[in-house]
């Protein structure tokens, strides 16, 4: 249902919409609970559904040669089964919200190699980058912008300043030229695209490119990403490689 503001105070609308908010969680993290208590490979699990973007995943790692991956936003825990069972590497991955959380460690019970964290996106990448896996060369993949609080600016920030060979992909970015692709825009200043973001790309040095397939050869939610490595590194090179990316200027 629609709130009409004529007919509510602020302070009301905003009760109502957190409690909306809360509502929908719980209907969501039931709805996972009954239909897949369990995560089972499937064409639907994983990257939203979207074949091709698995495609893109699986030539990099053949390119690039990871030897870690690290998520941001394990929700319950399809893409992290995905990239645990598809690379066989080690996998760090946090969520924010305790039911999802939850949720994630029970349907991904039954794969081993992921750790999983009940934490802020940047308290995770802090705390990796104080490790050995800040050594390794590492797909990330950033998918916790879904609440208020957008750390997209500072993640790449983390990553870029103590990782030195990396891959990051962004869920839910727009592909410049592309509308078909669908992205995440919360407010003027916090939308996913090139405008808002591609100055902090090139402040860190980071090369973008795009899916190649058009969003019409795109299956599921037709969600879209960027790519991005670091400019003259390995991965980036390899990147130009890929017949899945296309490279984009970036254009601020």
């Amino acid at each position: 249902m629609k709130i009409n503001k004529l007919f509510f105070p602020f302070y009301a609308y905003k009760q109502y919409k957190n409690l909306w908010d809360r509502v929908f969680v719980l209907e969501d993290a039931m709805k996972w609970m009954l239909r897949s208590p369990e995560y089972v490979e499937s064409d639907s699990a994983g990257f939203n559904g979207q074949q091709f973007r698995k495609q893109i995943f699986q030539e990099l790692l053949e390119l690039c040669k990871f030897e870690a991956v690290i998520e941001t936003g394990t929700y319950t825990g399809d893409t992290t089964g995905f990239m645990s069972q598809t690379s066989g590497l080690p996998v760090y991955t946090c969520e924010l919200y305790q039911l999802f959380y939850d949720i994630a460690r029970r349907r991904l019970s039954n794969i081993s190699g992921i750790n999983f964290s009940l934490e802020d996106s940047r308290k995770l990448l802090s705390k990796l980058a104080a490790n050995n896996v800040a050594e390794k060369k590492v797909f990330i993949y950033l998918d916790s912008h879904w609440y208020k609080d957008l750390p997209l600016k500072e993640e790449i920030e983390l990553i870029s300043s103590n990782w030195k060979d990396f891959v990051i992909m962004i869920d839910d970015f727009k592909v410049p030229g592309d509308e078909g692709y669908t992205y995440d825009h919360y407010s003027k200043r916090k939308s996913l695209t090139n405008k808002v973001f591609g100055k902090i790309f090139l402040e860190n040095n980071l090369t973008a490119f795009f899916p190649s397939a058009p969003s019409a050869q795109e299956t599921g939610f037709r969600r879209g990403c960027v790519i991005l490595a670091p400019a003259g590194s390995h991965c980036e090179e390899k990147l130009q490689q890929a017949s899945t990316l296309r490279y984009e200027a970036i254009k601020i």
